[in-house]
């Protein structure tokens, strides 16, 4: 989804929302992130939560996603995130 809307529009503005994006979350993230590759790491996070984004509205309402529990979607998903956020 993110894809569509950075190829939608006027060079200016794809521009614009990459590096308001990147101010925004990336960046941030990174500033937060410990260890190696900080910056690579935090696209990757980035990029996992907004591919956990469209998958779930994407599938909606009738996808495996609607019928697992919170809980379950996090043990399902966090050891990858997490193993981003340490770096190892």
């Amino acid at each position: 989804m993110l894809r569509v809307v950075f190829s939608l529009g006027i060079e200016d503005e794809r521009t614009l929302l990459r590096a308001r994006f990147r101010e925004q979350v990336t960046d941030r993230l990174a500033a937060a992130l410990t260890g190696p590759d900080a910056q690579l790491r935090a696209e990757l996070i980035a990029g996992q939560l907004l591919g956990l984004g469209a998958t779930l509205s994407l599938h909606r309402p009738d996808g495996a996603g609607s019928h697992a529990t919170a809980e379950r979607l996090a043990d399902l998903y966090a050891p990858g995130l997490q193993r981003l956020i340490d770096g190892a």
